[in-house]
């Protein structure tokens, strides 16, 4: 070191050193213990009883619906959903609000699919008029269910929580707006009572804001993870519900999800909406498990009372205003919604850049480090960062590959992932620490401060075009490099004040980074576990300024090497023991069934691998397509194994109309199910012809080269299909199925006594020469 360096940094007695380490220890632990208890006791909502004041929102209340609608599977077309429509129409009409069922076609047609998904849907609508309105405020959840699951918490905790937000609101002043209950049908078949909704309704009265309900699992906070733009007003008023929580990054997460919700017709239609689901708990999401008494009824509190205050707000405001109220970005901090114009986000990115700059100057002024240290830090920084993500998923990928049937076959999920999250959260940071230490053996600390930060700070300015990237950047690291810019603005000499500066602005940022990293699960193993795993990244950064002290030796590598990999074999092994076969709830498998009626033959399949030796014994091939036996799934690969021939009837075609000019014809036709089949589809064998129009129940479908459907609630009666065809042929060539859900149809099967099976399908198909 030159001599300049030596008067900027004069030698320091042993007492003197150790004096600073343990200020740093000391510190270091104190911002642990308190951002530790902001992120694991953040609060919660004790659920109430059926004694509640009446104008507050109560669990056991909304408890009862829920009781009441999810004793069994309610699918479309299924004597449940009919039992569950007519209940929930009794408890409006009771409540006095004005009631109907609306009932028509919903539709989807998905690009890149050639099935479109189709419905005779049945939506309860009901209304409490305003006493001025400007608008309508709805709120929205769907009461309908995959095959083979109750629905508990998808969607019973939706319906519950709007059934118990209007009673509550009909116990208050009266509103200014028009309130209308959304309860949709045919949500999981394609969002088709949310279609119907759009397409048909016309508005009361000025802008409609739709709060719809949802859950991708049976527990955890409920969170706003979409918002229709512009959301100002929208965002304002969910910050003043008690426990709110919503974050403008959780958009971009969903999307890479295999969900979807009726949020996205009412959005498409140009309702506001926000989009509120509880997602923890994932592996009973779509099962035979998602029962009553397995959905939190904490969260169905919290659900219940952010909705019933964000709804009462909507209704007493001036809703012609949502328009105007410009774009927001928001996340949750412990004290409530953070929340700031889109523009201020763009600037803040810009700031937190100019400060990290400006840290960097500093350190490379005063000899701390060099450019090109920091330039070779950032790369580090950015190959920890992915490594911790990728460790972070490893524990649980290394358990599902052993023994696939631990995870819930939906989401992959088992059953307790809590210690699967430890594991993930320790191997990230073991990642963090063994890069640390390997810099620290001749690498000067501060380079790599800089260099973590600098890679914050790029990543923000780089998701400026993605709204709430860069806010999340800001709140995980701009305090920490608030406190230590401070702290190098401060003199030097002065061993106090830097490294309070510097503990708060780490502290500043771990309130916000601990909780992130463990909402960051609710998505589940995953992806939650990645997420969580750059979260931790994040977070160490933040720390790193009060770490520079603790020297890295090889010592200090190899035990954090060695003990990383001991704590997350154990908790691995741990996790897996807890999660054995028999030590939690039934394992669950996809099972399907399908007869060809032509050929007198049957075929057991899944889309999912075999999970135990009774999956293993019927699903003896594959994976491969098998478009004649599940046509619905297209050349999409299926495991598969033969099967019983089950005495069941095909389903019915009938040509009611057949007019032919050239190569160009027109058929109309009458598909029936004679076993009252819970579905029926049609699809055209595009060698033979080439579909130009198609009605299906009155509802007009898109043709294509290549289609065919699959309608919902057909009825006793059956669909007439409409088709206006160029043929290729001389006769037409037609797949038709039809599908329910009862196994037991099947003669000899037995259910397995320790699984429980997951969205059963009984299909019967045959093909025609018409």
């Amino acid at each position: 070191m030159d001599s300049a360096a030596a008067v900027r940094h004069p030698a320091r007695s042993p007492r003197s050193r150790f004096t600073a380490l343990g200020s740093r220890v000391l510190a270091l632990i104190g911002v642990l213990l308190v951002a530790g208890l902001v992120a694991l006791f953040p609060g919660s909502d004790e659920p109430l009883g059926t004694d509640a004041p009446a104008d507050v929102f109560s669990a056991a209340r909304a408890g009862e619906h829920i009781d009441a609608i999810a004793t069994g599977p309610r699918p479309l077309g299924s004597t449940a959903h009919a039992d569950a429509r007519d209940h929930l129409v009794a408890v409006l009409e009771e409540l006095g609000w004005s009631t109907r069922v609306d009932s028509g076609v919903g539709w989807m047609a998905r690009s890149g699919e050639a099935t479109q998904r189709g419905a005779r849907v049945q939506n309860i609508v009901a209304t409490r008029d305003g006493t001025d309105p400007t608008g309508t405020v709805v709120l929205a959840a769907h009461y309908d269910t995959v095959r083979g699951s109750p629905g508990a918490g998808d969607d019973g905790i939706g319906v519950g929580t709007v059934l118990e937000v209007a009673r509550a609101i009909d116990s208050g002043p009266p509103p200014r707006n028009d309130v209308v209950v959304l309860l949709t049908d045919g949500e999981e078949n394609g969002l088709l009572g949310a279609h119907r909704f759009v397409g048909t309704e016309s508005v009361r009265a000025g802008p409609v804001v739709v709060l719809n309900h949802e859950a991708r699992g049976n527990a955890g906070t409920p969170t706003t993870f979409r918002i229709t733009s512009p959301n100002g007003i929208l965002i304002d008023s969910l910050a003043g519900a008690p426990g709110a929580n919503a974050d403008s990054l959780t958009e971009l997460i969903f999307e890479a999800l295999p969900n979807d919700t009726d949020f996205r017709r009412f959005a498409e239609h140009g309702h506001h909406a926000l989009d509120t689901a509880i997602s923890a708990g994932s592996a009973y999401y779509h099962s035979p498990l998602d029962t009553p008494d397995r959905l939190s009824r904490t969260s169905l509190q919290h659900m219940g009372d952010t909705s019933l205050t964000t709804a009462r707000t909507l209704a007493g405001s001036d809703l012609t205003t949502v328009g105007d109220g410009g774009d927001q970005v928001v996340t949750t901090a412990p004290w409530g919604l953070l929340h700031i114009p889109r523009w201020a986000e763009i600037v803040g990115a810009i700031t937190l850049a100019g400060i990290v700059g400006a840290i960097v100057v500093l350190q490379v002024r005063r000899g701390e480090t060099s450019a090109w240290q920091v330039g070779a830090a950032v790369a580090v920084a950015l190959l920890a960062a992915v490594l911790a993500a990728g460790a972070a998923w490893l524990p649980w990928w290394i358990v599902q590959t052993v023994d696939p049937g631990m995870a819930a076959p939906v989401a992959d999920e088992p059953y307790r992932p809590g210690v699967f999250q430890f594991a993930a959260v320790v191997a990230a940071l073991g990642v963090l620490l063994v890069a640390r230490s390997w810099w620290g053996r001749g690498r000067p600390a501060a380079a790599l401060t800089c260099g973590a930060f600098t890679l914050v700070a790029l990543l923000a300015l780089a998701g400026i075009p993605f709204a709430g990237v860069p806010l999340t950047m800001l709140v995980l690291i701009l305090p920490a490099a608030l406190g230590l810019l401070v702290a190098l603005l401060l003199p030097q000499r002065d061993t106090v004040w830097p490294l309070v500066a510097i503990t708060l602005g780490a502290l500043g940022s771990l309130i916000f980074g601990l909780p992130a990293v463990l909402v960051s699960f609710d998505a589940g193993l995953l992806y939650g576990a990645p997420v969580a795993g750059l979260f931790v990244a994040f977070t160490f950064a933040a720390v790193l300024p009060l770490c520079e002290p603790f020297a890295s030796t090889t010592r200090g590598l190899v035990v954090s090497a060695t003990g990383t990999i001991a704590i997350v074999v154990v908790g691995t092994l741990l996790a897996g023991y807890l999660n054995r076969d028999g030590a939690t709830d039934p394992r669950q498998e996809y099972l399907w069934y399908s007869l060809d009626a032509d050929r007198g033959a049957a075929v057991w399949g899944s889309p999912d691998g075999p999970r135990s030796d009774w999956s293993e014994g019927l699903l003896t091939t594959g994976p491969e397509s098998l478009p004649t036996a599940f046509p619905w799934r297209e050349y999409r690969p299926m495991y598969h194994g033969p099967a019983p021939v089950a005495d069941l009837e095909a389903p019915e075609v009938e040509i009611l109309e057949d007019t032919t000019g050239g190569s160009a014809r027109k058929i109309r036709l009458r598909l029936s199910s004679p076993r009252n089949a819970q579905a029926v589809g049609l699809w055209i064998d595009n060698t033979t012809a080439h579909v130009h129009g198609a009605t299906v129940d009155g509802f007009r479908a898109e043709p294509s080269d290549d289609f065919g459907f699959l309608f919902w609630a057909p009825g006793a009666d059956g669909i007439e299909v409409e088709l206006t065809l160029s043929m290729l042929e001389s006769r037409l060539g037609v797949r038709v199925a039809d599908l329910g859900d009862d196994l037991g149809e099947v003669a000899g099967f037995e259910p397995p006594a320790d699984r429980v099976v997951v969205q059963p399908t009984v299909a019967v198909t045959r093909t025609l020469q018409l």
